[in-house]
């Protein structure tokens, strides 16, 4: 069980690691080992989990609330970015007609 949970949080501490570093392909792996050891940790029994090991889950829960902060910031981001690509000012995006021309 221990080994179960640890492993489930050396996976999370990899997931933000990834984020906090930009790496997409560092982060699909690192959410692919993850989902693995959440799917572990998912068939443990509730009724038989160690409570010397809550502060070790407690700790897990925090760097998953840091871990939605960091997709929520870089969705956030992406989208900003794609918007300033493609041309997107004060609620008009650029294009190639005559009307946006003459703004």
């Amino acid at each position: 069980m221990k080994q179960t949970i640890e492993s489930f949080r050396n996976s999370q501490s990899a997931l933000l690691s990834a984020l906090d570093g930009h790496d997409s392909d560092a982060i699909f792996q690192a959410s692919r080992d993850l989902k693995k050891a959440a799917a572990k940790l998912s068939s443990l029994n509730k009724e038989t989990i160690d409570h010397s090991l809550l502060p070790v889950m407690s700790e897990v829960d925090e760097m998953m609330q840091a871990s939605i902060y960091r997709l929520r910031f870089l969705r956030d981001h992406s989208s900003t970015r794609l918007q300033l690509l493609s041309g997107w000012r004060e609620g008009h995006a650029n294009t190639y007609s005559n009307a946006a021309q003459s703004n």
